[in-house]
């Protein structure tokens, strides 16, 4: 597999307005998602933290949703560059119904997601508006800024989150975090799809576990991360057809959610 070294700013700008994570294509049809605040989550991470010292996240990072609706309102600037030297991450992108990557609801609030592991040393992507640790959320706007827009790739510094990323320090008791690569996009290209309301998983900077399992398509590890569910619109990276936004059972689809550009 090839490692992302170096990206201009307009090649990269125009990949991400294209994908955004979950996929950037907005139906002219969807209604937005209803402003709302989320004083309590609906889901924890104490399988995960047992007690360790950790605040997670329920700001309401942007108007459509909490950190966990995976909210990309501005792809130029929202999706931080990570150099990822120290750490592999886990790349959920593909998750959904399976046989290989599976995302599976818990019933409380969590879909148990498979997802690859990204060895160290790639360039990854973290959405800022779904960062899920309180204080590192608020340490990487106050050098990022608000949108994204003083650190890379649209910035001259990487981001706090790349750090605590790559230290493994983001969730205390997880493996590794879900972010966003391009690492497998030759042999599983990118898509789009948008999808009504309905229940979905917002893997970004989920924790995730070893499961010991390997693909033996890709060759990568297997890992199994605890992606919070969130109801709303949302965009499937893959090209499916719309009557497959439904999974049907406790599977849905890893996704995120992009507003129309005049919602900004």
């Amino acid at each position: 597999m090839r490692t992302i070294n170096r990206w201009y700013p307009g090649t990269l700008v125009g990949l991400l307005c294209l994908l955004a994570l979950g996929g950037l294509v907005y139906s002219a049809n969807q209604t937005p998602a209803a402003a709302q605040r989320s004083p309590r989550a609906p889901f924890d991470f104490d399988r995960y933290t047992q007690n360790k010292p950790f605040r997670l996240n329920t700001l309401p990072t942007t108007q459509y949703g909490p950190p966990w609706a995976d909210i990309v309102v501005n792809p130029k600037n929202n999706m931080l560059e990570c150099k990822g030297n120290t750490a592999p991450i886990a790349l959920c992108y593909y998750s959904g119904p399976g046989p290989t990557a599976p995302c599976v609801m818990d019933g409380l609030g969590i879909a148990n997601c498979t997802c690859y592991e990204i060895p160290a040393g790639q360039t990854y992507y973290v959405d800022i508006n779904a960062i899920l640790n309180l204080d590192v959320y608020l340490k990487t706007v106050a050098s990022c800024g608000k949108k994204g827009e003083r650190c890379l790739p649209t910035g001259t510094k990487e981001a706090p989150v790349c750090d605590s990323i790559n230290h493994n320090t983001l969730i205390p008791g997880a493996d590794l975090i879900s972010t966003f690569s391009l690492y497998l996009e030759k042999s599983m290209p990118i898509g789009s799809t948008t999808c009504p309301t309905a229940n979905y998983a917002g893997c970004m900077t989920a924790p995730c576990k070893r499961t010991g399992k390997k693909d033996p398509t890709t060759g990568l590890p297997l890992v199994q991360c605890g992606c919070p569910i969130y109801d709303g619109p949302y965009q499937v990276g893959q090209k499916i057809s719309t009557d497959q936004c439904g999974l049907g059972g406790n599977y849905v689809w890893s996704a995120a959610y992009t507003p129309p550009p005049s919602n900004p």
